[in-house]
This record gives structure tokens, sequence and C-alpha cells, in this order.
């Protein structure tokens, strides 16, 4: 059994791992889907960095933490206050993608260097890479500090990290980490699984990236 000690080194070594990681892509310029479609291979290098990510996020800490595997294996249905509150945050993820897709697609008008053939391995790569993300932030990071913390404290240091793992993003999408992060928290903790927080987090990513991916293709 690995150490409470040595818990927090490999969750600090793969936090500051991801970020570091994420400061060079900001350099590259590919922050996000929409940089990577104008960029030669832009794609295989976002694919690159989830991958890391799924590394880095889901299977080591799968392997060191047994403890928590809980989370993965384990879904049930909520009881109804937090499961129509659930459905409703559910719908407005996927209204706030859409509109925020067409906005852009309105806007858009660059041409793209990728095709819809990469379809499916970004997205079978980009969506394990969302549940491996949840897994070490609502999961490993939230229930680590819950051992020794209070609820509040555990919700405003894992709201904090994902707040500074998204640095690199627009200034919209950093502000929305704040509340974005606090629901999935407290949806994580109410339903001691992951499952929940990565429907939620597939939702948002899912609507938007795959209106963005088959708009900018498309075109070409």
């Amino acid at each position: 059994m690995i150490s409470v000690q040595n818990i927090w080194v490999f969750i600090s070594v793969a936090f500051l791992t991801y970020f570091l990681l994420s400061w060079v892509y900001k350099r590259l310029e590919i922050v996000n889907l929409e940089n990577a479609l104008v960029v030669r291979n832009g794609i295989r290098l976002l694919n690159l960095k989830h991958s890391l990510g799924i590394v880095l996020f889901g299977v080591l800490f799968y392997m060191l933490m047994p403890d928590l595997r809980y989370l993965i294996t384990t879904i049930e249905i909520p009881r109804l206050q937090i499961l129509l509150p659930f459905i409703a945050v559910l719908g407005l993820c996927a209204w706030i993608s859409w509109t925020s897709a067409n906005r852009t697609n309105h806007f858009s008008e660059s041409e793209s260097y990728h095709n819809k053939s990469e379809a499916w391995a970004y997205f079978s790569i980009r969506f394990t890479f969302l549940f491996c993300y949840e897994f070490f932030f609502r999961g490993v990071l939230l229930f680590a500090l819950l051992e020794t913390f209070d609820l509040a404290f555990a919700i405003a240091c894992c709201t904090l990290a994902y707040l500074i793992i998204h640095l690199f993003d627009s200034k919209k999408e950093i502000i929305g980490t704040i509340p974005f992060g606090i629901v999935l928290c407290l949806l994580a903790y109410e339903t001691q699984t992951v499952w929940y927080v990565f429907i939620l987090h597939l939702t948002l990513s899912a609507v938007y990236e795959i209106s963005i991916f088959y708009h900018q293709t498309l075109k070409t």
C-alpha cells in the first residue's frame, strides 16, 4: 500500500507535468481543437497530449490507488434531489455548448488542414481523456483531500487546481471553471462515482467539439 506522502508526490508530479505540457502547447498555439484544426499535424499533436493525459491522470492512479477504483466501477441512480438538478445541468451544458459552437462556426473563416477521417481517432482519445481527467480531479484529488480536510476546503482546493490547469485557455473558459468545478465536485461527492461528472463534462465538450470539427472539415 503506497503511503499518503507518496500519493501526494505523484499527484503533484502528474499535475505539474500536464501543466507544463499545456504551456508547451500554448507556445505551439495548439490550445484546443479550434487551433489544432488550422495547424498541420495539429490533431496528431493534440492526440498525443490527450494520450499522455490518459496515462498521467487515469492509468497511473488506477494502478496506485486501488481503494478509489470504486469511483469507476460503481454507478447507481442517485436520489431524486440529486438526479433532477443533474438532468437540468446536463441540459444547460448541452445548450451552452450548442449556442457557443454555432456562434464560433458563424464567425469562423479558417480553412482546416484535416478531414473527417480523423474524427474517430480524435474523439475516442479525447473522450477517454475526459474520463481520466475527471477521475483525477473529482476522484483522486477530491477524495484524497477529504481524508484530511472538510468538504468545503477540499472543493475549494480542487476548483483552484482545475482553474490553474485551464490558465492557458480563454478568459471565458477560465472564469467558467469556478462554478462548473464546484458543481462537479459536489456531484462526485454526492454520487460517490465519477460517471455523472464525466457525463456532464462529456456533454459540454462533445456537443461543442463535434460541431466545430465537422463544420471546419466539411469546408475543406
